[in-house]
């Protein structure tokens, strides 16, 4: 059964899929990261994102940047519908994971989305543009 995540504001961002990877998506379909050994959140391009706890979402400072509908500071927000899931890329090498923070009952200034776009392999527009110039 799929989990969903929700930012400081009850909104749905991400959410992570039953599959074997514990594959986390983006609302949009885009896949950024996965679950490590039930705890640990690394993105695709190798980087540890934070980790995953007692269905909190903890930032690399400790503070709590992401929730299940149970562990949500506030009313959650009714979830549209999900767009189509794009196609994980190849799980590049984790990085090792730092010592964990200690954690924190504060509410991070990140951006959830942000945090976990940070997980992904897909070139920004810009980017892409100059690759494909250079072929």
């Amino acid at each position: 059964m799929e989990t969903t995540i929700y930012d400081k504001n009850g909104e749905p961002v991400a959410y992570v899929a039953d599959d074997y990877s514990g594959t986390i998506y983006l609302w949009d379909g885009e896949p950024v990261a996965y679950v490590y050994e039930e705890v640990h959140v690394y993105g695709f391009n190798g980087r540890h994102l934070g980790w995953f706890r007692d269905d909190v979402l903890y930032s690399p400072d400790g503070t709590r940047v992401g929730f299940t509908s149970g562990t949500c500071p506030i009313s959650i927000s009714k979830s549209p519908l999900k767009s189509k899931r794009g196609r994980a890329g190849e799980i590049r090498p984790r990085w090792k994971a730092p010592a964990p923070p200690k954690f924190s009952l504060r509410l991070s200034n990140q951006d959830l989305g942000e945090l976990l776009k940070q997980g992904g392999t897909t070139l920004p527009p810009v980017e892409r543009a100059k690759e494909s110039v250079k072929d």
